[in-house]
């Protein structure tokens, strides 16, 4: 069965179960443009839970998600990068460390620029903007955040500099920053450790990988940095804080661009075109790296409005949550952020189309879920650990063009993070889909009890001469609301 007939099929028998289950939700309709599109997942799962249960559901997966779901994320994110990296560093084997990579070796020698696809050493940890990208930014480089560990190694040239011990108890990475005059051509050094000199290329790796964060240091709340992520990933609100040229930014949104191809492709054969493109999308990139420089995107919606949730949002979501003690308390701190950034969006439509404004605004998250966790690897820190094991692999002294080129040269390593970060993201979907039809079939099962009740009770007052009128009254008698579901004994 085809792609898009499969999905009219599972709309037209998700509204036969609406219409038995009697509950009145968004239209269910097989004419909407993920229904007829033979790829994204994620958006045909969106529509279906929008118009099965309607846009509230989706706020509390998202709020969920950021409560709670994170640190799962991150689990099985780095176990299947450790996976990945010795499927395509050890063929085989157990590699040894190379000799050049130990400690006292001549090591990887890195551009910052090919580590930093996104110009976050620009900014200053202790900044407004530095509080949505960096972490644990008082201890400097005995932070617990790699990229503040960076930046401020950075800033003592020639200075070398362990990382490591603050997360592991053990230093696993030596740093040392060179100025050699430009910018272009300053260079980052890594060697191993002097506690790695005789272990294993797999024990490197994967100790690295343990010691890095996606959303911040292991003693911050990572709920408040996500909300900052997601803010840059709809509206650029980060970029255009920091004042970023639009040279970046386009350059920016082509590697999300070619990310992007390579998450939809159907098959593990990746095609060099999803590293080209066409005039149409660059003319695209062009009107988004505008509008991003600016903070705002386009909202289709309602008439191509121009929408905007500025990042001092984010920057209080992380005071409120910071001061959070309690799971319940970190849920309401998130709902308010991402309440208070829902209405921003709307500010700029009618009273009349707010509501739809606010819907798109937990919509557009759900479906860019998947590349704000992407992009959240696409930092210092593993483009660092990335970098390393290139050149591992190509050779010492081999390098990229840019994070197009880097991204073509590792391009299934990407594919296969971003499949288990959608495997993940869309298991969590469908059981919230799985869970409300069981609630609507639920619900059908216990209209049909209170029905049957009802016509025993009438026949038995009708026997013993009830009036009619009573008789009338029990029959407008509705049914109660569906029970539990974990105090059910169901088949489905």
């Amino acid at each position: 069965m085809e792609p898009i007939e499969g999905k009219r099929k599972i709309f037209a028998k998700l509204s036969a179960v609406k219409a038995l289950g009697k509950v009145q939700r968004a239209k269910v309709n097989s004419s909407i443009s993920s229904v007829n599109n033979k790829l994204n997942s994620t958006d045909f799962l969106v529509d279906l839970t929008t118009a099965l249960v309607g846009a509230r559901a989706l706020k509390d997966f998202i709020v969920d998600t950021i409560t709670h779901g994170l640190p799962l994320i991150e689990e099985v994110v780095k176990e299947g990068l450790k996976t990945e990296l010795k499927k395509i560093t050890s063929c085989g084997v157990n590699p040894s460390i190379p000799s050049w990579l130990r400690h006292g070796g001549t090591g990887v020698e890195l551009k910052v620029t090919d580590v930093d696809f996104f110009d976050r050493m620009k900014i200053n940890p202790e900044s407004t903007a530095g509080s949505l990208v960096y972490t644990d930014t008082a201890r400097g480089v005995d932070s617990e955040d790699f990229n503040t560990y960076l930046y401020n190694t950075i800033q003592t040239p020639l200075k070398s500099t362990n990382w490591g011990m603050s997360v592991a108890n053990v230093d696993i990475l030596t740093t040392e920053f060179t100025n050699i005059g430009t910018t272009n051509n300053n260079v980052i050094k890594y060697t191993t450790s002097v506690d790695y000199s005789s272990k294993k290329l797999s024990d490197f790796n994967n100790d690295l990988i343990d010691s890095l964060s996606l959303f911040g240091s292991p003693g911050s709340a990572s709920s408040g940095n996500f909300i900052g992520l997601i803010l840059e990933e709809l509206f650029g609100s980060i970029s255009a804080t920091t004042g970023k040229s639009k040279k970046q930014i386009e350059s920016e949104l082509r590697l999300k661009e070619s990310l992007t191809c390579i998450l939809e492709s159907e098959n593990d054969f990746l095609e060099d075109s999803f590293f080209t493109f066409d005039n149409p999308t660059l003319a695209r990139i062009d009107r988004e790296s505008n509008d991003r420089k600016n903070g705002v995107r386009e909202l289709k919606t309602c008439g191509n409005v121009k929408v905007s949730a500025p990042s001092n949002i984010a920057v209080q979501a992380i005071k409120d949550i910071d001061a959070t003690t309690t799971k319940a308390e970190e849920a309401s701190a998130v709902t308010n952020s991402l309440n208070s950034a829902a209405e921003a969006q709307s500010n700029s439509v009618s009273s009349v189309n707010k509501e739809t404004v606010k819907t798109n605004f937990f919509i557009e998250i759900i479906k860019k879920l998947q590349i704000v966790v992407l992009s959240s690897i696409m930092t210092p820190e593993f483009i660092s650990l990335f970098a390393i094991n290139h050149q591992i692999i190509h050779g010492k002294g081999t390098s990229y063009d840019g994070p197009i080129d880097f991204i073509k040269s590792n391009k299934k390593l990407f594919k296969s993070i971003g499949k288990i970060i959608l495997e993940m993201l869309l298991n969590k979907l469908l059981n919230l889909v799985l869970s409300n039809i069981s609630k609507l079939l639920t619900q059908k099962l216990v209209d049909d009890k209170v029905e049957q009740a009802k016509n025993y009770v009438s026949i038995l007052l009708s026997l013993q001469g009830v009036s009619p009128k009573i008789i009338a009254q029990i029959r407008k008698i509705n049914s109660p609301p569906v029970p539990n579901l974990n105090n059910l004994n169901v088949r489905l």
